[in-house]
């Protein structure tokens, strides 16, 4: 035998042995990739996580339990329901896996969700129709619950600062007719607008209001003022000025008793707008008069400060040597989908307009309040867009500390009362205040605290 034979022969035990070991270790790979699954998926649940996006990251987790560690299949499960509510873009090996692991588990969710829009939306053609006939469109839906009932069920919220979630409907109660027995009938007085309160009531409410005054004997002034061809009041004064002054604080208080009263709450929330960074950056404050004195750091009353406390967190800056930034993040508006970090944002016309638009389209019912960091011509620009969007807006005070407020003008005085009183809707009772006539008050004992100008 030759010595290149013999060691052929040598060798062959070698690679018998190395195929032993290779089957070995891919027995032990195999052994390796069942997973333990008897973790709790339950504990992963967030607090302000909604039913519906809970029960479909579980499913996700649960359904692949064996095949992945318990820290990596929670970080899929997230990036899974990112993807599937609010289109979230990951790297394309990523989304290609997470694609193909979502298929079983979201078919029913998706089959759902797409015959949900089915029945939400109307035809164009149909919709074209009845506006050209002047009545909306009750086209009945699979379901037996009109276009209209669907619509009403879930709006967009313009609420920048929230998780996302969008409000719950308010429960319509039974129409209740709030002006029976009242002497000066459909008239609502809104405090605002200083002395002339009354006839910019008077304006809102479509009720005839005169001011004038009448003869009067020893040098002494005499005005009266009248709703509806009827005397509400009748004061005198040395001078004019006077006299008409003590009318109006007459008239004042005897229409808070005799009619419904509505004031904006000065506590109310309203969305700061500034700018930074060619951004638009948003949060929401208490009203644009405590603007300056706002306290941008988080207390008791946010979620996220009570989740951080139940996981010992005990105040400061986070990091173990309490390095990291203690005022929270503020909001960022965004009219696209492109990240945080993106620096090509372009405020334009357009800019403007995708936000006012989100307004316009949303049952936000706060202000838009844009702070001084706006230029100018900027301003302009949103009064412009205001207009176009049949949006009520004003600027207030000078020079470097001008800023621009826009609001919705299609709220009615009748409708706030409607809201308030009886719907109890959380939106209106944020911004208005309601004092309700003597008449009412047994009905509306809420409502009863005297309200001032």
């Amino acid at each position: 035998m030759s010595k290149k034979d013999k060691k052929l022969k040598k060798a062959k035990p070698n690679a018998d042995q190395e195929a032993n070991q290779t089957e070995t270790n891919d027995k032990q790979q195999q052994n390796d990739s069942e997973f333990p699954t008897d973790w709790d998926v339950d504990v992963y649940r967030r607090e302000y996580e909604s039913e519906e996006h809970w029960l479909l990251r579980k499913r996700f987790m649960e359904f692949h339990k064996d095949k992945f560690p318990e820290d990596k299949l929670v970080c899929l499960a997230q990036v899974f329901t990112n993807m599937e509510f609010m289109g979230c873009k990951y790297p394309a090996e990523t989304m290609a896996m997470v694609a193909e692991l979502s298929k079983e588990v979201a078919k029913e969710f998706r089959a759902g969700r797409a015959n949900r829009l089915k029945r939400t939306f109307v035809a164009a053609s149909d919709a074209a129709e009845a506006r050209a006939k002047g009545r909306r469109s009750t086209q009945q839906t699979n379901d037996g619950q009109s276009t209209q009932q669907l619509q009403g069920q879930k709006r967009k919220h313009f609420d920048i600062g929230s998780t996302g979630e969008t409000q719950p409907p308010t429960k319509k109660m039974p129409q209740v007719d709030l002006f029976s027995g009242l002497k000066h009938k459909q008239f609502i007085l809104f405090l605002n607008g200083g002395r002339q309160c009354i006839q910019l009531s008077a304006q809102r409410s479509h009720v005839p209001f005169e001011e004038k005054e009448i003869p009067a004997e020893n040098n002494i002034k005499k005005v009266e003022i009248r709703l509806n061809n009827n005397v509400v009041a009748l004061a005198t004064g040395e001078n004019l000025k006077l006299a008409k002054a003590n009318a109006f604080t007459c008239a004042l208080e005897k229409l808070q008793n005799e009619c419904y009263t509505i004031k904006q709450n000065p506590d109310r929330k309203t969305i700061k707008i500034e700018k930074n960074n060619n951004k638009a950056v948003c949060e929401v404050i208490k009203s644009e008069v405590d603007a300056a004195s706002v306290d941008k750091k988080l207390d008791d009353n946010n979620k996220g400060f009570r989740m951080m406390k139940m996981m010992g967190w005990s105040g400061g800056g986070l990091g173990s040597k309490k390095q990291g930034r203690e005022d929270p993040v503020e909001y960022l508006f965004k009219s696209n989908r492109s990240g945080l970090g993106k620096e090509d944002c372009k405020m334009d016309k357009q800019y403007f307009k995708n936000i006012l638009r989100n307004y316009v389209e949303s049952d936000d019912i706060r202000e838009l309040q844009f702070e001084p960091t706006f230029t100018k011509e900027e301003r302009a620009l949103l009064h412009e867009i205001a207009k176009n969007f049949n949006l009520k807006s004003s600027s207030y005070g000078q020079g470097e500390q001008r800023r621009l407020i826009i609001t919705k003008k299609t709220i009615t005085d009748n409708q706030i009362l409607h809201e308030v009183l009886i719907n109890k809707n959380t939106r209106f009772l944020d911004r208005y205040l309601v004092q309700v006539p003597k008449c009412k008050r047994h009905i509306f004992p809420d409502h009863t605290e005297t309200l001032t100008l």
